[in-house]
């Protein structure tokens, strides 16, 4: 026996034409599920978390206004639905642990910072102490003693010959340490250039082609509620379908994929970043699909 707002949502749904093939094909949603929502049916929903998610998503598929649906139906839902959804999900905690931890570094070597200087003014006075010394031996003449029965002569010839060696071999370590230095630089490779292109827009679907490194990671922060569903070229699921709330943040390994398809309930609420480039959405649309198809860059 249908209630009363599977029978708006099945109306709407033959409205548009859709039949609960098609309609699974745009909101992603098994073909059971949504029957289930048409008959009133949440019993057979994988969770009552979903229940929620799910209607929104099939309301606003067929042009309906998920929020004002749900409030004119509010006593038609599942009590412990209507008490899981409205809990909003609780920040995640690292990333407290991780300011407590960084402020906690912070303060150690700022702790230790006087004891650094210190340090390195001594090594600077041993350095320059060892180079004047250094100097002065080298600009000091050695005299070299010979004894004869004319009494002391003094080798000049060998003195200035030992001071020239010696004044040409820290050129040389110079020249050594400078092709030391610039070969590295010559080896280095290029990083990748990263190019992001609108390749057209279909209905609710933008594609984008992207060219750039090989690893890839997508993050999606979260402004407001949006229910999303992150997919692979296999239709494999990549991230738990989920309605996330504001300050929840996702990111995801795309390094091993070549195309990604995310399925966005509330695009404006959600900021799409790949590789720290941002991802402007060209459609201004609520409900909407990306479609990202990568290229490695050589």
């Amino acid at each position: 026996m249908l209630n009363e707002m599977g029978t708006r949502l099945k109306e709407a749904r033959i409205a548009k034409g859709y039949s609960l093939e098609d309609l699974q094909d745009v909101t992603k949603i098994q073909k059971r599920y949504l029957a289930g929502i048409e008959e009133g049916n949440y019993s057979m929903m994988p969770g009552q978390f979903y229940v929620r998610a799910f209607i929104k998503q099939y309301a606003e598929a067929v042009g309906l206004n998920a929020d004002e649906l749900l409030e004119q139906h509010k006593a038609e839902m599942p009590e412990t639905t209507k008490e899981q959804v409205g809990k909003p999900m609780a920040a995640p905690s690292p990333s407290r642990r991780k300011s407590i931890s960084k402020s906690s570094s912070n303060s150690r070597i700022n702790e230790k910072m006087p004891m650094i200087i210190v340090a390195l003014f001594i090594v600077v006075i041993i350095f320059v102490t060892w180079f004047f010394y250094n100097m002065l031996a080298q600009n000091d003449p050695t005299e070299e003693e010979t004894g004869t029965d004319d009494g002391l002569q003094y080798e000049a010839p060998a003195e200035n010959t030992s001071s020239a060696t010696e004044g040409e071999a820290p050129a040389d370590e110079e020249e050594a340490a400078e092709e030391a230095t610039e070969e590295p630089a010559e080896d280095e490779a290029a990083e990748p250039d990263t190019e992001i292109s609108v390749a057209g827009t279909d209905g609710q679907t933008t594609t984008y082609q992207w060219t750039g490194p090989a690893e890839r990671e997508l993050n999606m922060d979260v402004s407001g509620p949006s229910w999303v569903a992150v997919t692979n070229e296999n239709q494999e699921e990549l991230t738990t379908p989920v309605e996330m709330q504001a300050g929840q943040s996702e990111t995801i390994d795309l390094t091993d994929e070549s195309y990604v398809r995310l399925r966005l309930g509330a695009a404006p609420n959600v900021e799409l970043t790949l590789n720290g480039e941002s991802i402007e959405y060209e459609q201004d649309l609520t409900t909407q699909n990306i479609v990202i198809e990568f290229t490695d860059a050589e």
